[in-house]
């Protein structure tokens, strides 16, 4: 009998259902392709980038399963609003406490398991999808990749298993200490604002200047360190949540009493609507503001992340290829390389701790060493000219330069470099070595041609300590880690995105029951059908609108978080800003049509 009634409530509100569904199966669809990358262990560890990228996986695998909680969570009261009346209609026809809660339990694990099989379905088949995109993206090879990988179901079916049934003991606990007449009368209770005009503003006051030092300590990462994170944290929540409950307050009481403003069609009606009950949407706003930001900065990070490997590495090794073979490989090789600004090629011989070079090849073409700043990172391009004269001003610091460009020498501390004439350096014992340095146009197009270079580099000389002076190397090692950084910031912000706008989207049409009377009264009273429409649109409009605005003040000054990691944090900004508000609107969209089609119809 309860689990008839629990597929009947299901049918019954199948339309309020499928938003819950698909909310669920997103989350457990992204979800699922996180997990079948960050625990696929023999796709990381054969990987030398995915290597370096493991830890940055499993961290955005954690900080995934919290939001993902967090997400569930609002879903789950959204599903609690909907069968309230029904509830506590069973309880008023007998139904025993013992029995709801069981009833509770089998319609929220049903809707779980059901939710997390499709989302997992079509997890496997996005994962196959966007593989190549993302491998791509990583730099790494596609061997051990797999779309359908059994242990990432494995985790996924049990962390939501965990997730719902923790749902339903919440539910269940909820609905035992409540009284059968609150649970009919729920969805009319209003939340009026009776708080006075001067707590109001001192409630502005602080959340301003709580925003405020949550943005100092965000800017002042370099003194605060660690203590930065939570100082901003705690900062913004508050700031966020006071911002709302009295400014929101505040703008609509202005606006009422302007009447060339408010009584112009439906705009007064329109906004008693907000007000109506905006102690509850005060916490979910301040919330979605919060996760609307975490989601556009996750996501402006990851590409500032992916846009500096190439910078990076431009700003990290002088030289874009250095060879160390004359064959015909890798002639023909460094043959294709476009746009080459410089070549120059530089002979030397090794004898014990005593490295020997040309002296009027350095006169001619002098090595450049790089000033670098704080990062390591070459400054703004300035560059040092090691000649035979200039040595003695820097000789320590020159000659591990030059030592990086050598074959066979790994002792920086005991070798000593020594500039000798041709003359002189003919009579040397030992045989001659060159290294050639080229400089191009745009390291990027050559992207292909120096990994080939630098893997036949690799074969010719297994033994040697020469990748520290490859740009490719230095590219590739920064493609694993910044690579799994930007695919973790394009991952996370996608879902904090499904995520925050389907919570909003269920706090919207959790009481559009109770708003459907309120329509039905205004059509009998023959207000035109475009009039509500449009008040619909501009009411969510402002519930929408006002945590996104919100969220995008957070970023631009949380950015200021990254520059100790990034070169430029705000390089790029408008991308991914337009991006993310496109899909925001579209979510936008579709709530509107739901909530239309819930309290337009009779």
């Amino acid at each position: 009998m309860l689990n008839k009634l629990a597929l009947s409530g299901i049918k019954n509100r199948l339309r309020d259902y499928i938003v819950l569904f698909s909310g669920l199966i997103i989350s457990s669809a992204i979800f699922y392709m996180f997990m079948a990358l960050a625990t696929n262990k023999s796709f990381i560890t054969n990987n030398a980038a995915g290597s370096n990228a493991k830890i940055v996986f499993m961290f955005g695998a954690v900080l995934l399963m919290i939001i993902t909680f967090v997400y569930v969570s609002y879903a789950n009261s959204f599903l609690l609003s909907m069968r309230k009346r029904d509830y506590a209609t069973f309880m008023m026809l007998g139904a025993k406490g013992s029995k709801i809660s069981q009833l509770i339990f089998i319609e929220t694990i049903t809707i779980g398991i059901t939710a997390t099989a499709v989302g997992i379905i079509a997890g496997v088949g996005l994962t196959a999808g966007v593989g190549n995109a993302l491998i791509n993206m990583l730099g790494v090879s596609s061997k051990n990749f797999s779309a359908f990988y059994f242990p990432a179901i494995v985790d996924t079916l049990a962390f939501f298993m965990i997730v719902f049934l923790i749902a339903s003991l919440v539910n269940a606990i909820k609905m035992s200490k409540k009284p059968i007449l609150e649970l009919l009368h729920s969805n009319q209770i209003p939340n009026r604002n009776k708080t006075k005009f001067s707590i109001q503003i001192l409630q502005t006051i602080i959340g301003i200047g709580s925003l405020a030092v949550g943005y100092w300590a965000m800017a002042s990462i370099k003194d605060l360190k660690l203590s930065a994170l939570p100082i901003a944290l705690v900062a913004i929540v508050i700031g966020s949540y006071l911002l709302f409950n009295a400014v929101v307050v505040v703008i609509i009481n202005l606006l009422k009493r302007n009447l060339n403003f408010a009584n112009k069609n439906l705009r007064n009606f329109t906004l008693s609507q907000i007000n109506f009950r905006i102690h509850s949407y005060t916490m979910i706003l301040s919330t979605v503001s919060i996760l609307f930001a975490l989601a556009l900065g996750a996501i402006t990070v990851g590409m500032g992340f992916k846009n500096e490997i190439p910078e990076i590495a431009d700003k990290g090794v002088t030289y874009d290829v250095v060879t160390h073979s004359q064959d015909t490989q890798t002639k023909k090789l460094t043959s294709k390389l476009t746009g080459v600004k410089e070549q120059v090629t530089y002979t030397y011989k090794v004898a014990g701790n005593e490295v020997y070079f040309i002296n009027t090849e350095f006169n001619d073409n002098p090595i450049l060493y790089p000033k670098r700043d704080s990062r390591g990172l070459i400054s703004d391009n300035k560059y040092e000219k090691i000649t035979p004269k200039s040595m003695s001003k820097n000789e320590t610091e020159y000659s591990y330069a030059l030592i990086d460009l050598i074959n066979g020498v790994t002792d920086y501390e005991n070798t000593k470099i020594n500039f000798v004439t041709k003359t002189s350096f003919s009579q040397l014992s030992g045989k001659p070595q060159t290294f050639t340095t080229f400089k191009l146009k745009d390291f990027q197009t050559n992207l292909k041609q120096a990994k080939q270079i630098q893997m036949h580099e690799n074969k010719l000389f297994p033994k040697s300590d020469l990748y520290g002076s490859s740009k490719y190397d230095m590219y590739e090692q920064n493609m694993g880690l910044l690579g799994g950084l930007a695919f973790m910031g394009y991952f996370l912000g996608l879902a904090f995105l499904a995520m925050l706008a389907s919570t909003l989207m269920f706090k919207i049409l959790a009481g559009a029951d109770y708003d459907k009377g309120r329509y039905r009264m205004l059509k009998r009273m023959g207000v035109r059908q475009s009039l509500l429409k449009n008040s619909i649109r501009s009411e969510l409009a402002v519930l929408f609108g006002l945590p996104a605005a919100l969220g995008i003040v957070h970023v631009l000054f949380g950015l200021q978080f990254f520059k100790i990691l990034l070169i430029d944090p705000y390089a790029g900004i408008m991308l991914p800003f337009i991006a993310f508000i496109i899909i925001y609107l579209i979510y936008y969209l579709i709530t509107v049509w739901l909530y239309e089609k819930i309290v337009m119809n009779d």
